[in-house]
């Protein structure tokens, strides 16, 4: 039986090719659907309740609010997203998921949800309640880092 640093090391380990294997289906996921990644990801930002706001949205996909304007053009194309009156603040806009293709991105995604669910059913309180620390802190630390790279024309000029 490995000793917990053993087990510490093949997790740190086991991380990126997960990670990359992740993306690399939620990119097959956008491409089916027609969209880029970006566009699916923030469609999950916005089914996740992370924020309705514009330009919140734009901060947490690293776009400027310009570039989320066209991003949120394409959205509504694709019949994904749309902009609405936010009802607490009229002058303000919200960005909100359309049903239209929900169907279709929940097929895409159901042998992933089934897997996962299965998954997270064998795990008992406290095993899930690291497992989610881990991942909000997680989240919390590559959106920092992201956010702490130099940006490509600074790298360069230096």
């Amino acid at each position: 039986m490995p000793d917990q640093r053993e087990l510490a090391t093949a997790a740190a380990l086991a991380l990126p090719r997960f990670v990359g294997s992740t993306a690399l289906f939620h990119a097959a996921v956008a491409e089916r659907m027609g969209v880029t990644p970006t566009e699916l990801h923030c469609l999950h930002l916005l089914h996740g309740g992370v924020s309705d706001s514009p330009t919140e949205l734009a901060g947490l996909l690293g776009m400027s609010t310009g570039a989320f304007t066209r991003l949120l053009d394409r959205m509504a194309l694709h019949r994904l997203a749309e902009r609405a009156p936010d009802p607490a603040d009229r002058r303000r806009l919200v960005v909100r998921p359309l049903p239209d293709r929900m169907a279709e991105l929940a097929e895409l995604y159901a042998p992933m949800a089934r897997f996962v669910g299965e998954r997270l059913a064998r795990f008992d309180r406290r095993q899930l309640t690291a497992l989610l620390e881990f991942l909000t802190d997680g989240t919390a630390a590559a959106e920092r880092s992201t956010a702490d790279l130099p940006d490509v024309t600074q790298a360069i000029t230096r």
